[in-house]
């Protein structure tokens, strides 16, 4: 049984015809050709980041540093450009690892390979757990039920998300570990929710909004998970980095921050990164007026979520998904990728109309001439899609109750 997308009845299944897992699959295969044939090119290069790869040179070079046990100098640039010397076409010039000491060691399996076979496996890890985000949103979504792999051809066809799946960007992983707190908090197994959203930590920008929503509607005990979790990712870095290691990884990041949003200010998708690409980055008149847009969103957000609480949790879901990139310090353009969860989400509600979604396809394409165009359209993804969300899934309607055809099933809370 499934439930019907405009009212919380049971409706029969509806017949999946094999054409929605065939052509998909074939989609599929052919893409992993494609990348194989990349890989061994690659392997076969005396440039392989120049072959395939995009973001993951950044990832092998610090396995390789992870590998070797030299911890003091994970975030000295001079041995990044070390470890990549033989990725890259130009010397002295390298794919810059700014996360934590653990994502490092966690990359570290894959120094064994050469960077042909260490991206494959990567690319492949990526799209698996694409794959069971998909799965893990079902009981949410239930009309993703037996159509897993049409769901994954879909989300690849999606620009932001197959730039991320296959050029080295770790987005598949914010989108899984979203999806899996979200299902657990549905199962009403809050403390392992939270001890899912820490493993987000690693992006800070986007963990502590996300997890500070979840105290607004009162799910204290995802609260306590996630600061279970963090302790325990503090102290799992303390062998690598020593006690004061998210110091050292904290100016790091913002070092690296600033000189990203000067070197690829075009990509940013934020209030605060649009506008510093547009003015100038460290401009006071985009620096004021993107930390306003960016209290105003997240103000905006608390009080939806409060408003509506765990009754309306799809749809709070779905806001957040534009609202946590539009107010973080730092996104960029394939971060857009997780908005294809408050898509899923309009869809079930029957609130997804072709129109929508040729826009938002089209305007993720077109992130492929971002240098070109001077901006990324994902900034306007974001607002597009939040805009529609807040409309058509009855958040801005009447005193938080939703209507009955908005209506999306989520379990109450136990007793």
């Amino acid at each position: 049984m499934i439930v019907d997308h405009k009212t919380d009845e049971a409706a029969p299944a509806t017949k999946i015809s094999w054409r929605s897992s065939a052509y998909p699959i074939a989609l599929l295969l052919g893409l992993a050709a494609a990348l194989v044939a990349l890989a061994m090119a690659a392997n076969g290069s005396d440039a392989p980041a120049e072959t395939v790869g995009g973001d993951f040179p950044a990832f092998y070079g610090a396995a390789l540093i992870a590998a070797d046990g030299d911890w003091d100098n994970l975030y000295d640039f001079d041995r990044q450009v070390a470890a990549q010397a033989d990725l890259q076409e130009f010397e002295e010039s390298a794919r810059y690892f700014a996360y934590p000491p653990q994502v490092a060691l966690a990359h570290a399996p894959l120094a064994a390979f050469d960077y042909g076979w260490a991206y494959l496996i990567y690319t492949a890890v990526m799209f698996l757990l694409l794959v069971a985000a998909i799965r893990l949103a079902e009981p949410m979504l239930p009309w993703l039920r037996g159509r897993t792999w049409l769901a994954a051809a879909i989300a690849l066809s999606f620009w932001p998300m197959l730039r991320a799946v296959t050029g080295g960007s770790n987005t598949a992983i914010t989108l899984f570990v979203i999806v899996a707190a979200w299902r657990l908090i549905e199962e009403d197994k809050q403390l392992a929710a939270g001890l899912v959203l820490s493993l987000l930590l690693a992006k800070p920008q986007l963990a502590v909004p996300l997890i500070g929503l979840m105290l607004v509607i009162g799910l204290s005990r995802v609260v306590l998970g996630a600061a279970a979790g963090s302790v325990a990712f503090y102290l799992s870095g303390v062998p690598l980095g020593g006690w004061s290691w998210p110091l050292d990884w904290w100016e790091t990041a913002t070092t690296f921050g600033r000189i990203d949003s000067e070197v690829n200010g075009y990509s940013s998708v934020s209030w605060l990164g649009f506008f510093e690409n547009a003015l100038g980055v460290g401009d006071s008149v985009a620096v004021i007026v993107g930390w306003l847009l960016a209290a105003a969103t997240s103000l905006a957000l608390v009080w939806l979520w409060r408003r509506h609480g765990r009754r309306r949790l799809p749809a709070l879901m779905a806001i957040a998904m534009p609202g946590i990139l539009l107010l973080s310090p730092h996104a960029l353009s394939h971060d857009t990728a997780i908005i294809l969860v408050a898509l899923a989400v309009l869809h079930h509600a029957g609130r997804l109309p072709r129109e929508l979604v040729g826009v938002v396809w089209l305007l993720g394409l077109s992130q492929m001439w971002i240098r070109s165009i001077g901006f990324s359209p994902g900034f306007f993804i974001l607002l597009i899609v939040a805009w529609w969300v807040l409309t058509r899934l009855g958040l801005l309607d009447g005193a938080g109750e939703p209507s009955a055809a908005r209506s999306l099933p989520s379990r109450a809370p136990s007793a």
